[in-house]
């Protein structure tokens, strides 16, 4: 069984601005070491190569356009990302719609650039479309739990068995994450049992008073069902 896959989107909160990306990545850095999962954050644009240049983990882009490059303003396109030192980048995320034609020709031109995409579905039916697309990791994350504390795992596991199997049925050969709504370890040990293979979280550890101490929490419980 390939490693899990611990994602952390740091959105834009007020802990992450400046140097706060900076240290939230150390901390994900080192339970990459501790935990023995693979750790990835994804933080502000603005900051994406500082972090990059520091850590040694896998950086993302929050999210990534199909602008030219060169006459396409205020676009981060993936050229601009892999520039930065950005190994891929979240896609599609609920915060960050895009159409189903455009994030095709995104998947496609950062495979060209050998970078990753984790692409976000709200629905069973809008993943099994996406994994067509063979991004390497797709989220499951119905929007109205993000952010709620209520874990999509606990609240709605139907959702991930159900995406598990017509993933499966699919052939999806990525990594299937958790998202919405997870902050606690046994909102992740769920996951893991429900047949997901990572997760992807932002607010229960971009606020958490101690960032280790949850980073720990949510990393060691994703071994709960590993062979």
């Amino acid at each position: 069984m390939p490693p899990r896959t611990f994602i952390v989107n740091f959105k834009n909160y007020p802990e992450v601005m400046g140097e706060g990306s900076v240290r939230l990545a150390k901390a994900a850095a080192g339970l990459s070491w501790e935990v023995g999962i693979d750790v990835v954050v994804a933080p502000p644009t603005p900051v994406l190569y500082m972090v990059a240049a520091t850590v040694k983990i896998p950086v993302f882009a929050q999210r990534t356009e199909l602008g030219e490059q060169g006459k396409s303003t205020g676009h981060s396109i993936p050229e601009s990302i892999k520039a930065a030192g950005c190994a891929g980048s979240l896609l599609n995320h609920s915060e960050s719609r895009i159409p189903m034609d455009v994030l095709r020709l995104t998947v496609e031109r950062m495979k060209r650039l050998g970078l990753a995409s984790c692409a976000c579905a709200e629905t069973t039916e809008e993943a099994v479309e996406i994994a067509a697309l063979d991004p390497e990791f797709l989220a499951i994350e119905p929007p109205e739990l993000i952010g709620t504390g209520k874990a999509v795992s606990t609240a709605r596991p139907e959702l991930l068995t159900g995406t598990a199997e017509a993933l499966a049925e699919a052939g999806y050969k990525g990594r299937l994450l958790c998202g919405a709504g997870i902050v606690t370890g046994k909102d992740v040990e769920a996951a893991m049992r429900l047949g997901t293979q990572g997760i992807l979280v932002a607010s229960s550890v971009v606020k958490a008073q101690d960032w280790p101490s949850k980073l720990r929490e949510l990393g060691t419980a994703m071994h709960v069902g590993k062979l």
